[in-house]
């Protein structure tokens, strides 16, 4: 077993947030699981009221994000590992509108409230996008040229921020830690699920 890490992960509610989060917990890590519905919270705690923490939070509403992330800091843990996913739902101009500030504006802000205290410690930032939409494309894209920029200059307070598609990446296990094999070289995440079939 590894030593206990912080992980904060968005989209707890259902699918890869979902499972990267059980799967976190099952190997003795905090999880701070990011919901929608005030409804979800007790749900998620359910996983291991010791080890699992629910907050809701809009990340589409960039304004709320930072005190969150601060009060999760001050009152749980330090964040050692952000999981944060995209969004590719509908694709009618409003949808587009809302997947640009949740997948551009609402993803950045999350990880731009992380790095404070990453800077000073390390830790992994990853962002789990699709490829499967090409509605979805513009976003992914832009979100991507941010992310590139914001891990050279982070990358040297020993922050890795990567981006990866669960149709990717290729996960092996090794002691309760996940290293996700991509192009970029081995990422070990501490704890997640493995690859989802197709």
């Amino acid at each position: 077993m590894t030593s206990s890490k912080t992980f904060l992960i968005a989209g707890v509610g259902g699918g890869l947030g979902r499972a990267f989060a059980e799967r976190a917990v099952s190997a003795g890590h905090r999880v701070v699981g990011i919901v929608r519905r005030p409804e979800q919270v007790a749900e998620f705690e359910a996983l291991d009221p010791g080890l699992a923490f629910a907050r809701v939070l809009d990340i589409g509403s960039a304004t709320g994000i930072e005190p969150a992330i601060r009060a999760v800091e001050e009152d749980i843990a330090p964040i050692d590992v952000l999981v944060a996913g995209t969004d590719h739902g509908e694709s009618t101009v409003d949808d587009l509108r809302r997947q640009r500030d949740i997948n551009v504006f609402g993803t950045v802000a999350v990880v731009k409230a992380v790095l404070p205290g990453m800077r000073r410690r390390g830790g992994t930032i990853v962002v789990v996008t699709s490829d499967v939409m090409s509605s979805y494309q513009g976003s992914r894209f832009a979100l991507m040229g941010i992310l590139l920029s914001l891990a050279t200059e982070v990358a040297e307070h020993g922050v890795r921020i990567t981006m990866v598609g669960p149709e990717a990446f290729r996960a092996a296990w090794s002691d309760g830690v996940l290293v996700l094999e991509s192009d970029d070289g081995p990422l070990a995440l501490g704890a997640a699920p493995e690859t989802p079939s197709r």
